[in-house]
């Protein structure tokens, strides 16, 4: 092949891991998502339908704001500190598809009124395509 000096396109993997995640050029801090996940759980353990869940099975909370800092770190601004299997450990949890709707609206919700429309919309893009994917596989119940 000739090499013509143009950079050959990149495809896959190698192309999503050179583009920018969409909450760096909103300017999303660390803070704001940490700000985020810790406002998400306090209404989520207060909320009749997910909250159960949460406290039943959450025993460390400091731990868990960690993980889940982590991971939207990771998916809005392309950090590499996660490396968990989301679903892998939402399965056994015995989750509905209404669970994962009420989640996602909930997060949503606390999304735009923690951060304001615009640098909520990749925490909701991205929270409501996990919920739907995770929710799948569920039987309708």
């Amino acid at each position: 092949m000739q090499d013509t000096g143009k950079p050959l396109p990149l495809t896959g993997n190698e192309a999503s891991a050179t583009q920018p995640r969409p909450g760096v050029a909103l300017g999303i801090t660390e803070s704001e998502i940490r700000r985020l996940v810790v406002a998400f759980y306090g209404e989520a353990c207060e909320d009749a339908q997910i909250g159960p869940i949460f406290r039943r099975v959450v025993h460390d909370w400091d731990a868990h704001y960690d993980t889940l800092t982590d991971f939207w770190s990771a998916m809005v601004l392309g950090t590499k500190r996660y490396s968990g299997r989301p679903a892998a450990s939402h399965m056994p949890l015995d989750l509905t598809r209404a669970d994962y709707e009420r989640w996602s609206a909930l997060w949503s919700a606390v999304a735009v009124r923690e951060l304001g429309e615009v640098k909520a919309e990749p925490f909701v893009d991205m929270g409501t395509k996990m919920a739907q994917s995770m929710s799948r596989w569920l039987p309708r119940r």
